[in-house]
């Protein structure tokens, strides 16, 4: 693997929500963004001719210590530790300023052809830029816990103009707002997010009818809570499980 890539994010007010805790969506904005900021920067010298492909996000799995709780700057690092065929992982470390550590992470990537949308393979330079191995382990498959379905809630969300990113699609973080909202307030006051698992199977797009299906655990720790996200034609687009401490 190559070195770690560092960038400083800073913590504002409306990072956090009523009860001053960081919002989940702030976090994986900020892994989202370095993801993308590390790859453009890694690879500017490289032809554009080379890198026609578009990456995609497939799975996050992130383990949080602990949340900030109040405003200031925070250190996020990341690098790729996979590229095969047209699959590629990342991993990543947040710490606070001082370097103790707030949580960490792994993503799946895939690498499509921007117009047919269908999964093409990665060119090799990429393993030489980023110091990866072409024979670095696979990390492990995600795995969710069982989904009953019959004792599930659901409710119904529109995506609408601000979901839309510039892939032309929801934005991989607004699934993580969409499934924490079908909790509701009596539920997030009393817990804080302790690791979040997201697989994203299907796109959805602007004008799209979906239901959130979300399924809630008490456990001897704390909770967990399950999500189906489905489309207008009852697919699952997107799966989340997140998992609860109680709130101090």
């Amino acid at each position: 693997m190559g070195e770690l890539f560092d960038r400083k994010y800073q913590l504002n007010y409306f990072d956090f929500d009523k009860n001053y805790k960081l919002k989940p969506t702030t976090m994986m904005n900020f892994l989202q963004d370095i993801s993308t900021i590390h790859f453009e920067t890694m690879t500017q010298s490289i032809s554009e001719d080379t890198l026609l492909g578009l990456w995609v996000i497939v799975e996050w799995q992130i383990t949080f210590n602990h949340m900030p709780k109040d405003t200031g700057d925070i250190l996020v690092g990341t690098e790729p530790t996979y590229f095969r065929k047209f699959i590629a992982y990342r991993q990543y470390e947040i710490a606070d300023v001082l370097g103790n550590p707030i949580g960490s992470g792994i993503s799946k990537w895939a690498y499509i052809d921007p117009v047919s949308r269908k999964q093409v393979n990665i060119p090799r330079i990429l393993n030489e830029v980023f110091g990866v191995s072409e024979h670095a382990e696979k990390p492990n498959k995600l795995i969710f816990q069982s989904f009953d379905i019959v004792s599930a809630e659901r409710i119904q969300r529109l995506a609408v103009y601000t979901d839309i990113d510039v892939n032309k699609h929801v934005n991989n973080v607004t699934y993580i707002r969409w499934a924490l909202d079908a909790l509701g307030s009596d539920f997030l006051d009393q817990y804080q997010l302790s690791n979040l698992k997201v697989s994203f199977k299907k796109e959805v797009f602007e004008g799209q009818m979906v239901t959130i299906e979300s399924i809630k655990k008490e456990t001897a720790t704390g909770a967990i809570s399950q999500h189906n996200i489905l489309n207008e034609d009852e697919q699952s687009c997107v799966q989340v499980e997140f998992t609860w401490s109680k709130a101090d």
